[in-house]
């Protein structure tokens, strides 16, 4: 695929250009150069001016695709392994998962459950209230007791008192605890110790906006104002989980930072990482720009506790931003480049366009740290990276299964499309290509497995 290939190919010249260029630094004929200032900075201009002023003759903008064209990066809907959601747990109101990632409901013993709860969580109804992935979760793939459990190491899931009080009661069984989990798949997440992604509450406010939002929706973009009221909400909510997402990588690249200085990491990764905390914030005030714009009413990010450093060493280092930049900032590029393709509102397309060339900068910091790691951490840190990636792409590769494209839950693929959201079939499809053609070959240059990889640019 075109997109694919040009992200890898990206990527991979940045590498070959180390040290400098691979930390997100163009260098000459290394890669290819810095996106102007004008670049992203055109993506704010017209959110702002779309939220300020509507101007008297607006251009007709010309589609970049048909939102029918999706059909050929999503795959045709799969029977689903997962049981069907049963509604939203009223006993639960802040569990929003992320739209988009492979998500699903699982009800099992809670001796099971207790293998995957995090060290905080608390006994209610004698069910752990939160899960977490791991690496080594110590129990057997193909145990029935699983099925309809995600073992991906960025699984986080949640008690659903409701749906287990149904489940014991149907069953009569009272050890039974059921869950609602999804795999964390946006771009760097700030994450715990325990891989809980960390998100700061959100209020009512416009501190973050760029530009006043008038709540009567007057000067909005004439393809949100034709959207129903209730649609719009539930587009709002889409890019205000977006919106918290982003204004939490700004502190997870901020932690990052203080973490390459404490292996010695080289000036140009540290200013990269600065960097990128910055776009961090551009983004973040345009996902919450967006979300006015759909909603009619404001918000923004209330106190973020801070994170807490991890070990200073450099297998630490590697396997952290593996997880959390690699993979993360990759397939968040990708998504962004597929979203902005087939996206109907302008304003929405160009500010995807921004984020998605920022992203790509983002996975080529990540990738030159991983590889910054690897080179001075030796056999150790490259076997640990390994270990870790392959739960990560063996779930990514069965995407198909945890992935229900019939949800009921989910706005229809035409509608998601055209307002800069990938539903949950391509989003899957972009995972599953990320890895397959992004991400298993640049893993395998960076650790050494592979010298004689060839990269070619395929444009078929």
């Amino acid at each position: 695929m075109r997109d694919t290939s040009l992200l890898r190919h990206r990527l991979h010249t940045a590498l070959a250009c180390l040290p400098l260029a691979a930390a997100g630094l163009a260098a000459g004929a290394c890669g290819p150069a810095a996106p102007p200032a004008s670049a992203t900075a055109k993506a704010e201009t017209s959110v702002t001016a779309k939220s300020e002023t509507k101007s008297e003759a607006k251009p007709e903008a010309k589609p970049e695709a048909k939102p029918e064209t999706a059909a050929a990066t999503t795959p045709p809907p799969a029977a689903s392994l997962y049981p069907a959601r049963t509604g939203v747990d009223p006993f639960d109101p802040d569990g929003m998962e992320e739209e988009g990632c492979p998500n699903g409901d699982w009800c099992g013993p809670a001796k099971l459950a207790e293998r995957f709860k995090t060290q905080t969580a608390e006994l209610e109804l004698g069910c752990p209230t939160r899960l977490m992935g791991s690496a080594n979760p110590g129990v057997k793939e193909g145990d029935r007791a699983l099925k309809g459990l995600s073992l991906n190491p960025m699984m986080q899931g949640r008690l659903r008192k409701i749906a287990t009080a149904e489940k014991r009661q149907a069953t009569g069984d009272d050890n039974q605890c059921c869950y609602h989990w999804f795999d964390y798949c946006s771009g760097r997440p700030l994450l715990d110790d325990e891989l809980a992604s960390q998100r700061a509450p959100l209020q009512p406010g416009e501190a973050w906006l760029m530009g006043h939002v008038s709540e009567d929706s007057e000067h909005n973009h004439d393809a949100i104002d034709a959207l129903p009221l209730a649609l719009r909400r539930r587009l709002a909510a889409l890019w205000l989980d977006d919106a918290g997402a982003e204004h939490a990588s700004i502190a997870s690249f901020a932690r990052a930072t203080l973490e390459l200085l404490a292996v010695g990491a080289p000036p140009e990764l540290i200013f990269a990482a600065q960097q990128a905390s910055l776009d961090e914030v551009r983004h973040a005030r345009t996902c919450f720009t967006l979300a006015a714009l759909y909603a009619g009413e404001a918000a923004e990010p209330g106190p973020l506790p801070a994170p807490r450093l991890r070990s200073p060493d450099l297998l630490t280092l590697a396997c952290d931003t593996f997880l959390e930049g690699c993979v993360g900032e990759t397939i968040a590029a990708l998504a962004a480049l597929r979203a902005a393709r087939h996206c109907q509102v302008p304003a929405v397309r160009e500010a995807l366009g921004g984020i998605a060339d920022d992203e790509a900068r983002h996975a080529e910091l990540a990738w030159a740290t991983l590889a910054y790691a690897v080179r001075n951490g030796g056999p150790e840190v490259a076997a640990a990276v390994r270990a870790l990636a392959e739960p990560l792409r063996a779930a990514a590769m069965a995407a198909d299964d945890m992935t229900d494209a019939t949800d009921a839950n989910e706005l229809p693929t035409a509608l998601l499309l055209a307002h800069g959201r990938l539903p949950a079939a391509a989003m899957a499809a972009t995972r599953r290509d990320a890895w397959l053609e992004i991400l298993g070959p640049t893993l395998d240059l960076v650790l050494g497995t592979a010298a004689d990889v060839e990269d070619p640019l395929t444009l078929s």
